[in-house]
């Protein structure tokens, strides 16, 4: 039948010499072979790539020559064909022709070219070739540590390469940074494939010039949610800056519950209090990640104003939401139950032991008892001044008294508080009539500058004072 073949081949039609093709390749023989290398020349690209598809599945070493002369084919698709069927030969004698092609324009062709290397176990021979190697495999952040000028590189595949090598090729200029590569990066942010366009923003979050900020408050725009969030993210380091802020403010009420999460994050990264009044809303957010980084963002900020929200965040649903809520109290000030913004919410928390969960009226009982707890300890620190005042005020009166005794008893008093701020009401004392009250009084100045903050003798309590004073 192999003659009836090599009469389609020479059909004018490409469809019937492409079957005929095909059809050789079903056939492997030394006549198949024959017939096909002169496909390589034909005039339909098509056909030319079935012949070298045709040429592979020989596996015919003869080939090896045909095919390397066609690496020059001006179609890419038919270029690419041909490196493949030289990897199925597997004959190394093409591995000259294949290393050259690692510097072929299409990316497509260098990567096969690159695949077909590594199966004949090539090893670059210079900077350039693993240079070569490397971007064509799409190992970028790889070929840049050869040293060599790969820039350019990098911008051709952000043109034409692939999406995941364009992604890497945006990792490798986020590594080398500078002028040029921010330049193709900001370029990459008009890609048609979402993913490059996600990972240009990742990179760009880590560069600091404002050149970046009119770009990516453009990106918030975007119709992917996924691009929207990257570029609140990348806007976080330009957080505090007039132009961020108000566009990412603009995003809080984004559809998305993951740009909305972004946004918050990134505001949060700001520690600027007058967000405060703007963030507070999100707790009450209906999706519980944005609530949970409204937490942490309040937390940072560490704004007094926000511990009634939080704390009333305490009674949230869900168990991370009360557990950041709680963290985020303890990071404004450990103590925050004594604040009025905390006695405030008790109304809320009190209506929130009705609530139908478990956990929600546990989390508000427990609230609850903090809050009533820190009232009761200020009341009785209150108390405790107020009688420690009125005991200064008779210990004050005692050092004036006509009696010797109490007046000793009033300066050995002074010296039990051990506290310096009392120190000058013993300069009476230090020229009383009596030379025992004057004693204690020098002996009670040097307990009160003792090294270790502690009277050294035993002295009279306050109750004696008082005792005597009866």
């Amino acid at each position: 039948m192999q003659w009836w073949h090599a009469q389609r081949l020479k059909s004018n039609n490409p469809k019937t010499r492409r079957a005929a093709v095909e059809k050789l390749a079903e056939h492997p023989s030394a006549d198949a072979f024959a017939l096909l290398a002169p496909v390589l020349q034909d005039a339909d690209p098509e056909v030319r790539k079935s012949a070298a598809r045709a040429l592979g599945r020989l596996r015919e070493p003869k080939a090896v020559p045909y095919l390397l002369h066609s690496l020059q084919d001006p179609v890419s698709e038919v270029r690419a064909g041909i490196v493949i069927a030289l990897r199925e030969i597997g004959d190394t004698r093409a591995t000259e022709g294949l290393v050259q092609t690692l510097s072929d324009k299409d990316p497509v062709v260098r990567s096969q070219a690159a695949k077909a290397l590594e199966r004949f176990g090539w090893t670059a021979q210079s900077g350039k070739e693993r240079m070569l190697r490397d971007s064509a495999l799409g190992h970028f952040v790889d070929a840049a540590k050869a040293g060599l000028p790969i820039l350019e590189v990098l911008i051709k595949t952000l043109a034409e390469g692939t999406p995941t090598n364009k992604r890497g090729a945006i990792e490798a200029l986020g590594n080398m940074g500078g002028e040029e590569a921010l330049s193709a990066l900001l370029g990459a942010l008009e890609d048609k494939d979402c993913t490059v366009r996600v990972a240009a923003l990742e990179v760009l979050k880590h560069f600091t010039d404002p050149c970046v900020i009119p770009p990516l408050v453009t990106c918030l725009k975007h119709g992917e949610a996924a691009v929207r969030a990257a570029a609140a993210t990348a806007l976080a380091p330009h957080g505090n800056g007039p132009e961020a802020s108000v566009a990412l403010i603009r995003c809080l009420k984004d559809r998305s519950w993951s740009v909305r999460k972004a946004v918050v994050e990134a505001l949060g990264r700001t520690r600027d209090a007058s967000l405060t009044d703007t963030l507070v809303p999100l707790l009450k957010d209906t999706d519980h990640d944005v609530r949970e980084v409204a937490c942490e963002a309040l937390g940072r900020i560490k704004a007094k104003t926000a511990v009634t929200h939080l704390v009333l965040a305490l009674t949230d649903s869900q168990t991370s939401v009360r557990q950041l809520a709680a963290g985020a109290l303890r990071d404004i000030d450990l103590e925050w139950e004594r604040f009025p913004e905390a006695h405030a919410a008790l109304p809320q928390l009190k209506q929130a032991l009705n609530d139908r969960e478990y956990w929600v009226r546990q989390a508000a009982r427990e609230a609850i008892q903090r809050i009533e707890a820190a009232q009761q300890f200020e009341r009785r620190v209150k108390l405790m001044d107020e009688k420690l005042d009125a005991a200064l005020d008779v210990v004050q009166a005692l050092l004036k008294h006509s009696h010797r005794d109490l007046r000793q008893a009033a300066v050995e008093a002074i010296a039990r508080f051990n506290d310096p701020l009392l120190q000058p009401l013993l300069a009476s004392a230090n020229s009383d009539e009596d030379p025992w009250v004057r004693e204690s009084a020098a002996k009670a100045a040097t307990d009160g500058a003792a090294p270790n903050g502690h009277a050294t003798t035993e002295t009279a309590p306050v109750a004696d004072v008082w005792g005597a004073a009866a």
